[in-house]
C-alpha cells in the first residue's frame, strides 16, 4: 500500500501515540461524560464548568517531551481543547516537531472568528492533521438533548472539511438513547468525510460508579446488537472503519474484529502510551510513556479469580483490577478470558449475566486475532488530505 500521509501501523506493537489534557473545564453538557460530578455535588456539569486549564506554556513543553520520548502522534483533548487560547500554538509546535496532531472536540467553536479566520482556519494553517468530532445522534433536537450542542455547527465544519477533501472521525457513544440511531448514524458517516468511526459502549467509570443513574444511561448488549450489527454493515461497504470500545469480547461475536478493549488499548495504533488525566502534574509526569508488561496487561487491570455470588445470585469467577471489570462464572472455561475486560459492574448488577458466553475465537496477547487481522484498524493519517477511505479499502481487499 502506498497512500501518501497514510501509514500501516505494524498490527500487535505497542502504540506511539500520545495524549495532551489540556485541562477538564469545558461548556458541554453530554449526557454520559465520564467527567460528570467532578466536583462531588449532584450538579452533573458544576465540576466542569469551574475546571480550570493548563497554561500554554505546559502544554507546550508536555508536547516538547512526548516528541522527545519518540511518540509520533498527539491528541489534544480535554475538556473542550477549542475554548484553550493558546490551542494553535500548540498545533503548531507538535506540528514543528513532526508529530500528527489531532484534536478531539464537540466542534461548536471551530467557526468562530479570529484575526487570521476561522478558528479552523487557523488551525488548518498551523498544521493540524486530523479532527475527532462527536456524533451521538442524526437529529438535532436529540443531539442537544444528548451533549447540549448545535448538530448544525458539527455539519457546517463537517462540510467546509469535506470541501478541501480533509478526512476526519467520530466518537459515538452508544446508549440506551441512540442504540437505535447507530445505522442512521452510520449512513451520516459513510455520506460525509468520516474514515473511522468509534463506537463506544457507556461503562460507569469514575464518579458513575455505584450511581444508579448510570442506569439509565447503558443499554444491554442485546439490545444494541441488530442496530449495530446494521450500522457495521453500513461503515463496511463504504471502507469506513470502525472500532468498538469496552465491551466484553462476547457481547457482539459477529463484530470481533472490531472490538478493542482496555486491555488492547496499548496496542491500538491511535491511543495513548502517556499519562492522560494528570491536570494537576507536572509536564515531566504526564508526557512520560507508561511500560507495557510482557504480558500485554498492566498491573492495575490484572486477573484475579474470585468466586463471590452477587445479591442478584449472580456468580463470580473473578475480576480485573480492585473490581473494574468482573466476570461471570461462564467465562471460567472461555478461551479468550485472558484478552477480555470482564463485565462493567453496575451493568451486570442492571441486565445480570444471561449475555454473556464462552467465544470459542483464538486471542494474540491482549487482543483477538480477528482484530489483529482487520488492517484498516491500524492505519494512521499523518497527513491532512490523506485518503484514508482509498487506504482502507486496500487494506480490506
Amino acid at each position: 500500500m502506498d497512500i501518501p500521509g497514510v501509514l500501516l501501523h505494524p498490527p500487535g506493537t505497542p502504540s506511539r501515540g500520545a495524549v495532551l489534557d489540556i485541562g477538564l473545564k469545558c461548556p458541554h453538557s453530554c449526557a454520559f461524560c465520564y467527567y460528570s460530578y467532578l466536583d462531588g455535588s449532584e450538579s452533573q456539569f458544576a465540576g466542569l464548568r469551574t475546571a480550570s486549564l493548563r497554561s500554554t506554556e505546559d502544554c507546550l513543553e508536555i508536547i516538547r517531551l512526548l516528541a522527545g520520548h519518540g511518540l509520533q502522534h498527539l491528541d489534544i483533548t480535554g475538556g473542550e481543547p477549542t475554548i484553550h487560547p493558546g490551542l494553535p500554538e500548540m498545533v503548531a509546535e507538535a506540528a514543528r516537531l513532526g508529530l500528527a496532531v489531532r484534536c478531539i472536540t464537540l466542534g461548536q467553536f471551530l467557526r468562530r472568528p479570529r484575526p487570521e479566520g476561522t478558528l479552523l482556519e487557523t488551525l488548518l494553517a498551523a498544521g493540524l492533521t486530523n479532527l475527532l468530532f462527536s456524533l451521538h445522534a442524526v437529529d438535532p433536537v436529540a443531539f442537544k438533548e444528548t451533549c447540549g450542542g448545535s448538530m448544525e455547527s458539527v455539519l457546517a465544519v463537517m462540510d467546509s472539511l469535506d470541501e478541501r477533501g480533509f478526512q476526519y472521525g467520530c466518537n459515538t457513544v452508544i446508549m440506551e438513547r441512540n442504540r437505535r440511531d447507530l445505522p442512521a448514524i452510520a449512513r451520516m458517516a459513510a455520506a460525509r468525510g468520516v474514515h473511522v468511526v468509534n463506537g463506544i459502549a457507556f461503562n460507569a467509570y469514575h464518579a458513575w460508579r455505584g450511581q444508579t443513574r448510570a442506569e439509565a444511561l447503558q443499554a444491554s448488549y442485546t439490545a444494541i446488537r441488530p442496530h449495530l450489527e446494521e450500522a457495521a454493515a453500513v461503515l463496511d461497504a463504504a471502507h469506513v472503519v470502525l472500532n468498538l470500545r469496552y465491551v466484553p469480547l462476547c457481547a457482539f461475536p459477529s463484530l470481533a474484529r472490531h472490538v478493542v478493549g482496555v486491555l488492547g488499548v496499548p496496542y491500538d495504533p491511535v491511543e495513548w502510551r502517556n499519562r492522560c488525566l494528570n491536570h494537576d502534574m507536572p509536564p515531566a509526569h504526564c508526557a512520560e510513556p507508561l511500560p507495557i508488561p510482557a504480558s500485554g496487561v498492566r498491573e492495575i487491570f490484572a486477573f484475579s479469580p474470585l468466586e463471590e455470588t452477587l445479591p442478584d445470585g449472580t456468580r463470580l469467577c473473578g475480576m480485573r483490577g480492585d473490581r473494574f471489570k468482573l466476570f461471570p462464572v461462564q467465562c471460567k472455561e472461555c478461551p479468550c478470558l485472558p484478552a477480555c475486560d470482564g463485565v462493567d459492574p453496575v451493568y451486570l448488577a442492571r441486565h445480570g449475566a444471561s449475555e454473556f458466553a464462552p467465544l470459542a475465537l483464538e486471542t494474540r496477547g491482549p487482543l483477538l486475532a480477528a482484530r489483529l487481522d482487520y488492517r484498516p484498524a491500524f492505519l494512521l493519517k499523518t497527513h491532512p488530505l490523506a485518503d484514508m477511505r482509498t487506504a482502507a479499502a486496500m487494506c480490506s481487499g
